[in-house]
């Protein structure tokens, strides 16, 4: 396995197609095949997490979405909704298409990803990380900011 910078700073492509690190992507058991199905969670503003079905499926929290997506949902009362976090987390899971080219793996990101960015961020400016062991795909102006002691501890 090939070593290289722990975060990768790329800018976004015309074509929205983003090539991921390979010495990223060979940690991952899942990259392997034609197309891995994949999604892409937005953790927090600025900041999404690439993952695989099965991380999905296996998830007690975004299980439940991602079936959502494929059928229909009986709906509740008129007068009842749920809480604005739990509502939410519909928009968090976006299905995502990662394609193997030129002996790189590359995902198209979803203009989803753009709507929903903070207001104050270059949403071509990106960075590439693996904590926590997923890779992770930042706004760099969200990992600039993620430096300043009075946003980090912002939760």
């Amino acid at each position: 396995m090939s070593r290289g910078p722990q975060v990768v700073h790329l800018p976004l492509p015309a074509d929205n197609r983003l090539t991921l690190p390979m010495h990223f992507c060979e940690r991952l058991s899942w990259m392997t095949g034609e197309a891995p199905e994949a999604w892409l969670f937005i953790a927090e503003p600025g900041r999404n997490r690439l993952l695989s079905d099965e991380n999905v499926q296996s998830d007690p929290l975004l299980e439940p979405v991602r079936l959502l997506q494929e059928r229909t949902v009986a709906a509740s009362q008129p007068s009842q909704a749920k809480p604005l976090r739990d509502a939410a987390i519909m928009a968090q899971l976006i299905p995502v298409t990662i394609d193997l080219h030129r002996g790189s793996w590359r995902i198209l990101i979803p203009e989803e990803m753009a709507a929903l960015a903070p207001p104050d961020v270059n949403p071509r400016d990106l960075s590439i990380l693996m904590p926590e062991g997923y890779i992770e795909i930042w706004y760099r102006d969200v990992l600039r900011k993620a430096f300043d002691p009075s946003w980090r501890n912002r939760r």
